[in-house]
């Protein structure tokens, strides 16, 4: 099963300061917005990559395709999923002025690191 459960248009999208791009379904009755696929979107809580250094020095976070999974429960969140390395990991969209990120579930990380554990890979 993939993670997608929702249409994204491919040209009905929406960009957030952070550089995130987010796929609106385009439906009429559209009440999810640009949250049905999410590409370049932040995921706090991951360890940098070693080779993630910008131009100028400063760190970027890790960045992956986040998928919506149901309708927002409030305003600021809407649960969603990712894939990192392989191993599917829950979470939920937070929107502020700065832009979108995915944010996991308590528990998720330790999911991730026992995986990598187990194929012989650090986080």
């Amino acid at each position: 099963m993939g993670l997608q459960r929702f249409y994204a248009h491919p040209t009905n999208t929406f960009t957030w300061p952070n550089g995130a791009v987010g796929h609106r379904p385009g439906t009429l009755f559209d009440c999810l917005g640009p949250y049905a696929k999410v590409r370049n979107c932040p995921v706090v809580g991951l360890p940098l990559p070693r080779r993630a250094k910008c131009g100028g020095g400063e760190t970027q976070g890790n960045r992956y395709t986040c998928y919506a999974t149901g309708y927002a429960d409030t305003y600021f969140s809407i649960p969603a999923v990712t894939m990192v390395r392989g191993v599917r990991i829950r979470g939920f969209f937070a929107v502020d002025e700065a832009g979108i990120e995915f944010r996991m579930f308590d528990g998720e990380m330790g999911k991730l690191q026992a995986a990598m554990l187990r194929k012989g890979t650090i986080v």
